[in-house]
């Protein structure tokens, strides 16, 4: 099992930020991937919107969530030595490297 560890704050700060557009469904991101043209598709030119379950009161109600049903489960594995913990803060591409070099030893 896999834990990724990343502080409440900026798992907020990455889904508020996401962008979806109406027509495509192409994602931007408001800081790491935005769009050339606020709130415009570069591949559609149509509107981009922000799904229900990236406000930030549906994050944090998917944050308490996770403190109550998943927090206990890690704290099993654990305990078991079935679980290793990744920092989810660095880039994407970081983070996918962190996870092939403890699982594939690359």
């Amino acid at each position: 099992m896999v834990n990724f560890n990343i502080e409440d704050a900026d798992v907020i700060a990455r889904l508020s930020g996401r962008r979806v557009c109406k027509n495509c469904g192409h994602n931007f991101h408001k800081d790491f991937m935005p769009p050339k043209k606020e709130g415009i598709c570069d591949n559609c030119g149509s509107e981009l919107f922000i799904r229900d379950d990236d406000k930030k009161d549906a994050i944090i109600h998917r944050l308490e969530v996770y403190r109550e049903q998943t927090e206990p489960l890690i704290a099993f594995y654990e305990k078991e030595k079935l679980i290793t913990s990744i920092d989810a803060r660095p880039s994407t591409e970081t983070i996918l490297k962190d996870f092939e070099n403890t699982f594939y030893g690359k």
